[in-house]
């Protein structure tokens, strides 16, 4: 097992992604706090893996409220006693033309895809600095890579989770633990069900890839296997046509 005896926090864990990615690190072996702000879809994921035989927390978490935050941790450490891998995952979307894009739809973007990111690593890192171990995954999108009509307020975001995640891979160099993002297309989520064109249409996700795909890509991250990879945004297409390119 790759993730043998390992603690691992996933955010927006209840659902998608963040799902997928929980529980193929309880299948390798780790012990899982699902962090999620619905906590109902949390309990239900804790119980998923508690039935493969794994050990599992659902927490309750605002990723954009710093005392959420480091709550979190804390009942991750009290539960489990140390933390080797965090996983930033709950992220938003919404798709306006910018014209027509509310500030506060722009700043609740910002607030949880990149905000949320900086905080869940703050809380997280100076467990990972004492131990010089672990691994941080941030699922970003294509969106952190390229610019898409309707959808300035969530490229920017990812487009910062990419910078912070360079930079922040720098600084963790010192401390030996590895930081790297994943930057899908499209997935077949709810997220993705519900996001519509500006004017309205939905999205074509028959060539979507499948949650469990990401979380293929986040196993290797946060295993042995990536030990070299460092500071590096792995782009992750699948067979998505690009001009329906969305996380």
């Amino acid at each position: 097992m790759q993730l043998r005896e390992k603690i691992a926090i996933v955010t927006g864990a209840g659902r998608g992604i963040g799902r997928a990615i929980a529980l193929t690190y309880a299948k390798e072996g780790a012990s899982v706090a699902i962090a999620e702000r619905n906590l109902s879809d949390a309990q239900q994921v804790a119980a998923e893996i508690q039935a493969l035989g794994r050990q599992a927390i659902a927490i309750e978490t605002d990723v954009t409220s710093e005392a959420s935050v480091a709550s979190m941790v804390q009942q991750t450490l009290e539960r489990f006693g140390t933390i080797d891998i965090l996983t930033t995952n709950a992220g938003i979307q919404r798709r306006m033309a910018v014209h027509e894009l509310p500030l506060a739809e722009f700043q609740a973007i910002i607030d949880v895809n990149l905000l949320g990111t900086f905080l869940c690593c703050k809380a997280v890192l100076p467990t990972l600095y004492a131990k010089r171990e672990g691994t941080i995954v941030m699922i970003a999108s294509d969106s952190g890579k390229h610019g898409y009509t309707h959808a300035s307020a969530y490229c920017a975001s990812k487009f910062g989770v990419l910078g912070f995640m360079e930079s922040l891979a720098d600084e963790s160099r010192a401390y030996a633990v590895r930081v790297n993002a994943i930057c899908p297309a499209g997935v077949k989520t709810q997220m993705s069900d519900t996001v519509t064109e500006a004017d309205g249409r939905h999205f074509n996700t028959t060539h979507f890839m499948e949650p469990e795909e990401i979380a293929d890509v986040a196993l290797f991250l946060a295993g042995q296997q990536s030990r070299a990879i460092h500071g590096q945004s792995l782009q992750v297409y699948g067979g998505v046509d690009y001009s329906y390119s969305l996380l």
